[in-house]
């Protein structure tokens, strides 16, 4: 898909990806619909997680633009309160961000299938 899409089109299409593989998927906050950033909390179901930023950025050696999914922590997963405070800190930076959470066990971020 083209990274024109508007954000809120991005995230219906990853809503529905991954509901046929039988994964929940929550918006917890809207954000701008149409070029808001993605903040994508990964629930492990087993108290920790993981927060990734949907970044666009541009590469030189394939001369376009690239979607990439940045980790906001060092570590491999955080528990659920470090987790919200991170989440927190991420929309006092943006109030337009979208929060969106998988709950899937394996960890997979759904929107790298789109």
């Amino acid at each position: 898909m083209e990274d024109s899409l508007k954000t809120e089109i991005i995230i219906k299409s990853v809503t529905k990806i991954a509901q046929q593989d039988g994964i929940p998927v929550f918006v917890v906050k809207k954000g701008d619909p149409d070029s808001g950033i993605i903040l994508i909390k990964i629930d492990l179901l087993n108290g920790k997680g993981q927060l990734l930023r949907r970044n666009y950025s541009y590469s030189l050696k394939k001369n376009k633009s690239i979607i990439e999914y940045i980790k906001l922590h060092k570590e491999i997963e955080l528990e659920y309160p470090k987790l919200q405070k991170l989440i927190e800190k991420e929309i006092k930076i943006d109030t337009d961000a979208w929060v969106v959470e998988i709950e899937d066990k394996q960890g997979r971020n759904f929107f790298e299938k789109i």
